[in-house]
């Protein structure tokens, strides 16, 4: 009887204790979710409300100062009107010029002797040969892509405003891996870290196969692996996860404002890791039963030729709801809206007099297709895979451990960065803007702490987020705001390295 006693009392306390953790558990959820909708209500005063009445404001005080100087003589009513004019004209005109020729424009830098070497499912491997006028270099570069907020086509903004020409000016031949399309084109559903992974050893391979072939006899170099971004950080999961292999093909990865450690990112990692859990499951299960759903109806089928069902990958998150989230991270919502594309407009009186996207100066055209790299309108062509949205998310909330484990399992296992320190003999170079509010090289502290004098960190103090692909004139030794060190030095000095060590 005692024993049948002490049993029911342990069953019950049992039971209680874990009525009570769960309990607990929905508490702290509940105010955790609470928590976050309020610190959302006031981002988006930050983002949104307040910068509306700035900028109204601003244009009241504009227009106050111009009648003090008609007022004091300095101005004459008609140049008054004539000033007013053109900034009411450029402010209405604004937003469709950025959606029209802002949407012509972005993306169109090709060049004449590019070749498509190849097209898997998602990605495209292009061939960019170095500048006819310049001498060979001794290394060739192989672009990682993936899939980040707005597109790739952000590093093939314009003819002159480019991240690949950089490196044709100084002889290197360039290797991209790009998106095949925006999401009228591919099926970002199907897209995952695992795939992603798979992706760039297979268009690497071909890229390493074709470097070889044209490869000087006397010379057997490796190529670079370059990342930018999003694009950067999931190119360190395939060094992660393909140690051996990338030793193979590559001598050194090149990465641009790269955000390795998530947690260091600011206000990124701030909104990140005050999404209560329960939110961020909640919208991933919800697009990824969408996408779901669409596979079923649309036919797409999983590997096994089954149709994909909830819960399994698939799916993606739209652009548009990305793009908010950053916008409201970063407090630039209301630059999206009617009335901030005015307030830009407002001040672009330059823009009063162009009748054609043929009258449009360099910089005029660098501004309209930059502005339309970010609007809502771009973002709703580009999505992000919900496998890639899970990874992201893991780096910025969890961040990585102090042994190099990234936080998201890759091809079902774990992977350490740590595997780039005792699996290859890859030295590794980070470029970080001094004014990059999304990627501070404070992100970048594991890979010195692992790799040691194999990581080379640089930290550019004029730089923003996107300065290596919109200011090309800091590539050039003689301009005032030069690259010190330039990346591309430190790229050629370590093949110089490189072939010495082989």
């Amino acid at each position: 009887m005692n024993d049948m006693t002490d049993q029911k009392r342990r069953s019950l306390t049992k039971l209680v204790s874990k009525s009570i953790e769960v309990y607990d558990a929905g508490l702290k959820q509940s105010v955790a979710t609470v928590k976050y909708a309020t610190q959302s209500a006031y981002s988006m005063l930050e983002a949104a409300l307040f910068p509306t009445l700035d900028a109204v404001v601003h244009m009241n005080q504009q227009l106050t100062h111009t009648m003090q100087e008609v007022l004091q003589g300095e101005k004459s009513w008609q140049e008054a009107m004539l000033d007013t004019g053109r900034q009411v004209e450029t402010g209405a005109r604004f937003e469709h010029l950025v959606h029209t020729w802002g949407r012509t424009l972005f993306g169109s830098a090709r060049f004449e002797d590019e070749q498509v070497l190849g097209t898997t499912e998602h990605f495209r491997l292009c061939y960019l040969p170095p500048a006819a006028d310049v001498a060979p270099a001794p290394i060739a570069a192989f672009y990682a892509g993936g899939c980040i907020p707005y597109g790739d086509r952000i590093f093939r903004l314009l003819p002159d405003y480019n991240l690949y020409a950089r490196f044709r000016e100084r002889g290197i031949p360039l290797y991209i891996m790009e998106l095949a399309g925006d999401r009228d084109h591919i099926n970002y559903a199907d897209l995952t870290m695992d795939s992603l992974i798979d992706t760039l050893d297979q268009l690497s391979d071909a890229a390493f196969a074709h470097h070889r072939r044209g490869a000087l006899p006397s010379r057997d170099h490796k190529l670079a692996l370059i990342g930018y971004c999003g694009q950067g950080t999931q190119a360190l999961a395939y060094l992660a996860a393909r140690p051996q292999d990338a030793d193979t093909k590559f001598s050194t990865f090149l990465s641009f404002a790269t955000p390795v450690d998530g947690t260091r990112c600011g206000e990124l990692a701030r909104a990140a890791r005050d999404m209560p859990d329960i939110c961020h499951q909640a919208l991933v299960s919800y697009y990824g039963a969408l996408g779901a759903l669409g596979g079923v109806l649309s036919g797409h089928t999983d590997a096994t030729g089954h149709h994909k069902l909830p819960g399994q990958a698939g799916g993606y998150l739209p652009g548009e709801l990305i793009q908010t989230s950053l916008d409201l991270s970063l407090g630039a919502l209301f630059h999206k809206t009617s009335l901030g594309y005015f307030s830009a407009g407002w001040e672009r009186t330059d823009l009063a007099g162009v009748r054609s996207i043929g009258d449009l100066t360099a910089s005029q055209q660098r501004d309209l297709a930059s502005v339309y790299w970010i609007s809502s309108d771009c973002s709703r062509r580009f999505p992000i895979p919900l496998d890639i949205v899970r990874f992201t998310t893991a780096l910025f909330k969890q961040g990585i451990a102090p042994d190099g484990v990234l936080p998201y399992p890759i091809q079902g296992r774990d992977v350490s960065l740590s595997a780039i320190a005792t699996d290859t003999n890859m030295r590794l170079i980070g470029c970080y803007g001094g004014k990059d509010p999304i990627a501070p090289h404070e992100t970048a502290h594991v890979l010195a702490s692992l790799l040691g004098e194999r990581y080379t960190h640089v930290v550019h103090p004029q730089a923003g987020h996107i300065s290596y692909v919109l200011s090309p004139n800091q590539w050039r030794p003689d301009s005032k705001r030069a690259l010190t060190p330039n990346p591309l030095d430190l790229l050629l000095q370590e093949a110089e390295r490189a072939e010495t060590r082989s």
